[in-house]
């Protein structure tokens, strides 16, 4: 579907609506725009169904209001991610999945000299418009919802397990939007796929190009890793100590993967770093260390992190979007101390695990910072919210930031200053 000679309504006025805007401008393509902040609501609902295309903001769900009618009026809805896609020269890599997506969209413009990043990393696809060369995009949920022609020439899926589940209304709708990655495959394109995830098999029926297959757990992978070494067509790459972490592997593998499948031949994964707020150490107070996940915004997410740490004090809560906990029951029971629960979901955290640790309700993440680390015997204090952050922060790097700042504050001397009995008061102690 072209847009030349079309009229776009663009709905909300952010980064991808400024960026798609600027194209828009440069193909002298007519635009509306209609913001939410801006304008009447009525007056804005009229013009936005007088346009040929409507492209909305990833944040606005399918059951908005207007959005539900310019359904029903049956105007074409395209996505910024889409429209901006089609005016890139070269080859793309496009990249989603529950975790890791981020990471491995990070490793895999790394590992690929001069190409581009964009998309859900932060830069709008748009603003890459008309340039050449290799381009790395990841693609949230969201934004692959409404696409129609989106195809890339790598899809890397890293995972999928419920999440967005307020946005999208049921998992199955969730996990149709994710496998859209793979819908307009040909067959000369590549999908790169996780052996390990339960949704594999789903993954595997919509592929329609070449399947690479990466896993933790069977040999017969085409990239697998037994936790120090990755192993890929002959090749022996060691996993350095920083990056040896299952979650983290797994992005090299899918990053490796997708480079290889492109020409690459040299690794240098030695010189990779992992991305701040995915499980990265802090700092040491006393003789606690304190770790931020602060990406990880849902269940799964902590899962995998909670995996790298023998027992750890947690620090969890935010906005759930409409998740529930309990899938983290059993390894909360293996690995967690006591959870300091904070923000919107901090009673329902309480509900869901208070049979198993103790779990204390922090007012902020300063007050949980404190708390932690005075209920800690040694023990890491891992930040590993399993939420989304917009409840008491702007994003979820503007949480990791105060936690920073919140662990910068602590004293050695402050262990006992909250009221809070240490070693014999907590559950399996």
């Amino acid at each position: 579907m072209s847009i030349r000679g079309k009229r776009i309504g663009i709905l909300g006025y952010g980064l991808t609506g400024r960026s798609l805007k600027k194209l828009c401008d440069k193909l002298g393509v007519k635009t509306f725009i209609s913001d939410m902040n801006q304008g009447d609501e009525k007056e804005n609902t009229y013009r936005i169904l007088m346009c040929d295309i409507v492209s909305p903001s990833p944040g606005i769900p399918p059951h908005h209001r207007i959005l539900s009618r310019v359904e029903t009026s049956n105007i074409p809805i395209l996505p910024e991610i889409e429209i901006g896609w089609r005016y890139l020269y070269g080859k793309t890599i496009a990249i989603t999945g529950t975790n890791g997506k981020s990471t491995t969209a990070y490793f895999t413009h790394k590992l690929i000299r001069g190409s581009y990043i964009c998309g859900n990393w932060g830069k709008p696809v748009s603003d890459l418009a008309f340039k050449r060369g290799v381009f790395v995009i990841e693609v949230s949920s969201f934004q692959l919802h409404y696409t129609k022609e989106f195809r890339a020439d790598v899809s890397v899926i890293t995972n999928v397990s419920p999440d967005h589940l307020d946005w999208h209304g049921s998992f199955e709708n969730y996990l149709r939007d994710k496998l859209k990655i793979l819908k307009n495959q040909k067959s000369k394109d590549f999908s790169v796929l996780n052996m390990d995830d339960a949704y594999f098999q789903s993954f595997k029926r919509e592929s329609k190009g070449n399947m690479i297959t990466v896993s933790m757990k069977n040999r017969a992978a085409d990239v697998y890793s037994d936790g120090s070494t990755i192993f890929m067509d002959g090749l022996k790459l060691k996993v350095p100590n920083k990056l040896r972490k299952p979650s983290l592997i797994y992005d090299l593998m899918f990053a490796i993967s997708s480079a290889y499948l492109l020409g690459v031949k040299e690794f240098p994964i030695d010189t990779l770093e992992p991305l701040k707020g995915r499980i990265e150490f802090v700092k040491r107070v006393g003789n606690v260390e304190f770790y931020d996940d602060s990406k990880g915004t849902n269940p799964h997410a902590t899962r995998c992190a909670l995996e790298s740490f023998d027992r750890v004090v947690l620090i969890m809560g935010g906005d759930n979007k409409g998740l529930r906990f309990d899938e983290l029951r059993d390894a909360v029971k293996e690995k967690v101390k006591v959870i300091v629960a904070i923000g919107k979901s901090k009673n329902l955290i309480k509900e869901t695990f208070e049979d198993l640790v103790d779990v204390i309700l922090a007012e902020d993440m300063y007050d949980a910072v404190r708390k932690a680390y005075a209920l800690s015997n040694g023990e890491p204090v891992l930040l590993s919210p399993a939420c989304a952050s917009f409840d008491m922060f702007r994003d979820y790097k503007h949480r990791s930031e105060v936690f920073r700042k919140a662990v910068d504050s602590l004293s050695a001397l402050e262990f006992s200053t909250y009221g809070l009995e240490r070693e014999t008061d907590i559950k399996g102690a």
